[in-house]
């Protein structure tokens, strides 16, 4: 909880700082709001590192389930890295970019389920 209050407070103030430099610097005021969500994942990499190390206790534990663990975390990067990359082509008001970032996320999950997807056809297939 911690760390949250912290992220929250510096994007905040960065959003504030960014807001006032905006008409004078747009670009200046781009490049504060890109360094700021670079530190603020940093700060959240050892949180990163804790549910990376969940998940393979969890593959451990459920070895059949290894399948369906692997896919769910690689759809939630993917998922972040798509929302931050096309929020950050939005404040440069480049929504088509946005939209290819966020399109080329969709794609990159559908690509990491579908052996997940297949799988839970043929078991599906099998009961039948």
């Amino acid at each position: 909880m911690e760390l949250a209050v912290k992220c929250a407070a510096l994007a905040i103030f960065s959003a504030l700082v960014s807001l006032m430099i905006r008409r004078m610097n747009p670009e200046l005021s781009f490049a504060l709001a890109a360094l700021t969500v670079v530190t603020l994942l940093l700060a959240s990499a050892s949180l990163l590192e804790k549910t990376i190390s969940s998940f393979r206790e969890a593959e451990k534990i459920f070895a059949d389930t290894t399948m369906q663990m692997r896919p769910m975390l690689k759809c939630l990067g993917i998922a972040a890295a798509s929302r931050l990359g096309a929020d950050l082509c939005r404040d440069a008001s480049q929504a088509a970019l946005a939209s290819a970032v966020e399109l080329a996320g969709t794609l990159c999950a559908v690509a990491v389920s579908m052996p997940m997807i297949f799988t839970m056809l043929t078991t599906i297939g099998g009961l039948l």
